[in-house]
């Protein structure tokens, strides 16, 4: 099957369609409740020739290709195939020592805007920010603005939080910055979700205000 073609099909998953929204937050812990919520995106993605991309921690690198083999997969086949991927936190989200917005978009557009690649199914642990007070503002202006990206591909990007790990602001934040949410394993087009223009124009007004 061809990119285009695999790209063209609409994802459906936890009872939800995911097109033309893309950009989807759960809250769980990595990986012990989001691997079964995860597992029949997965499934599907391998199914139609889609690509399987995780950024995880550096200690957890081993989960998902686990995770793989315990659903039947060949996983060394499917790492080899770069069918699916797994990359560190210090690899993307810390690259350079640190969390750096464009530093961060630079590595997603090689990645979600490649038109050779066949449709991406990215994971992102989000737990990289657990007790990083220094990045929680910039993390959500980055969220915010990842829409923009999100909707020039029709790949499909799932951000893990354990809700456990940050305070109910920030979490109440992370909402309005994804148009998608997945509870109790129903994904809901998520009522508090803003507009990225309008929410970071707020923002910005709180900031000088």
């Amino acid at each position: 099957m061809e990119a285009d073609d695999q790209r063209a099909a609409p994802v459906t998953f936890a009872g939800g369609l995911l097109d033309p929204y893309r950009h989807v937050c759960t809250f769980s812990r990595w990986p012990e409740e989001a691997d079964p919520a995860l597992d029949p995106f997965l499934v599907d993605g391998l199914t139609h020739g889609d690509r399987l991309l995780y950024l995880v921690d550096a200690a957890a690198t081993a989960a998902p290709v686990n995770r793989l083999r315990h659903l039947g997969y060949d996983a060394g086949l499917l790492l080899k195939q770069r069918r699916c991927e797994v990359r560190t936190w210090t690899e993307t989200y810390l690259r350079g020592g640190s969390f750096d917005q464009e530093r961060v978009f630079g590595l997603l557009d090689g990645l979600l805007l490649d038109p050779t690649s066949p449709r991406i199914r990215l994971m992102c642990d989000m737990g990289w920010a657990v007790n990083r007070e220094d990045v929680a503002e910039e993390l959500i202006e980055f969220e915010a603005r990842a829409n923009f990206l999100h909707a020039r591909h029709e790949h499909v990007v799932i951000c893990t939080y354990d809700a456990a790990m940050f305070d109910g602001a920030f979490i109440i934040d992370v909402l309005r910055t994804h148009p998608l949410v997945l509870l109790g394993g129903v994904l809901h087009e998520n009522p508090f979700f803003v507009d990225p223009a309008e929410f970071l124009e707020e923002r910005g007004r709180r900031a000088v205000g």
